[in-house]
């Protein structure tokens, strides 16, 4: 018996942890400070060092609604040892705006500085140097500014496009303008308790000022969180589309949406790089415990492995379609996914009453 409450003692724990990485933040009168609404949160409090992604959420949980037309960072108050989100015009927070914070876990987040020796073809351009971004047309990447460590305003509105020709992604200011030098930048990339997705704001998805977002970890549920960064892409891509408006997430009852928050129209083709937080991802328990994924990258046979009877096997692809399915029987099933073109996928592996997803990489 003790055995049995241990272990379920340990995945509840596991459970909040992997909860806790990414919540609502909600900037009340209580938390403001002018144009600051500082957070409080265990892992965040005296920790400097942290690593954050933000995004508006116009109505966590599905209810109220609260526009933030400020373009917003993230800010450590060393006088208060606590993280903050605020306004880079300097205008006042907005009470009960509420926002969605990623806290990076590992190496899925990392330091990014305007500087002169990564400025790009124009002032404009900020050039990203990172081994899961160079040469990878099909990266996702997720931006936050970040007023430490060089105490900079940037009070612009940012989007990513990829150099085919140097094989290097840029942070680009929507508007033309100069990146402020020494500007600093959270980078989201694929990893930690986040599932890496696009999506593309169409004639059939777009509403006025929002497009509606279809995916498996987002459809009915309004507490879902997740960030994004408009993607411009490769030169010559329908998605070259320029977006120079501060846009936030919210739930229409059924769905998440991308919208602008001075209500201007959606601009079709817009695309948008996601990182969906999926607490599942660092969730481990007895039944998938070693469960594994060979050869990755793969080419056209994958086998995957566990140490208990596998149930289904569902591959879903960056956009969240799910792309292939298998019904299991044994624990080591060999699917051949030569079908599939090369790129990233995700594949969600239930076994009981448990599940677990994995990044796959076809080659």
């Amino acid at each position: 018996m003790k055995l049995i409450f241990t272990f379920f003692l340990t995945l509840s724990l596991s459970v909040c942890i992997a909860q806790d990485a990414m919540f609502v933040h909600t900037a009340t009168a209580g938390t403001i400070t002018v144009d600051l609404s500082l957070i409080d949160h265990p892992d965040l409090n005296g920790n400097p060092n942290a690593k954050l992604l933000v995004s508006h959420n116009w109505n966590p949980g599905g209810t109220g609604g609260i526009y933030n037309n400020f373009t917003t960072g993230v800010y450590y108050s060393a006088g208060d040892s606590k993280w903050g989100v605020y306004n880079e015009s300097a205008a006042n927070m907005v009470e009960d705006s509420s926002y969605n914070v990623y806290i990076a876990q590992g190496s899925e987040v990392f330091l990014h500085i305007a500087d002169l020796a990564n400025q790009g073809t124009f002032a404009s351009y900020s050039v990203l140097n990172h081994p899961d971004l160079n040469n990878n047309p099909n990266a996702n990447i997720i931006l936050t500014t970040y007023f430490n460590p060089n105490g900079l305003r940037n009070d612009h509105n940012y989007g990513v496009w990829y150099d085919d020709i140097d094989g290097r992604w840029n942070i680009y200011t929507e508007g033309g303008a100069d990146i402020p030098l020494d500007s600093a930048f959270f980078v989201g990339i694929s990893g930690g308790l986040g599932v890496s997705a696009k999506h593309q704001a169409t004639a059939g998805n777009i509403s006025g000022n929002y497009t509606v977002i279809d995916h498996p970890l987002l459809n009915g549920d309004p507490n879902a969180r997740f960030t994004f960064t408009h993607n411009w892409g490769t030169s010559g891509n329908t998605s070259n589309v320029i977006v120079d408006n501060t846009m936030g997430v919210w739930y229409t009852g059924s769905n998440w949406s991308i919208y602008t928050e001075d209500l201007s129209a959606m601009p079709e083709n817009a695309e948008f790089d996601l990182f969906i937080f999926d607490p599942t991802l660092g969730v481990t328990n007895n039944v998938l415990e070693k469960l594994e994924a060979y050869p990755n990258p793969v080419a056209s046979q994958l086998t995957i492995e566990a140490s208990d009877m596998i149930n289904q096997i569902e591959i879903f692809n960056i956009l969240g379609q799910s792309v292939l399915i298998l019904e299991g029987t044994s624990n080591k099933m060999n699917i051949d996914v030569s079908s599939l073109t090369a790129g990233t996928y995700m594949a969600r592996v239930t076994s009981g009453n448990s599940s677990k997803t994995i990044k796959l990489i076809k080659v």
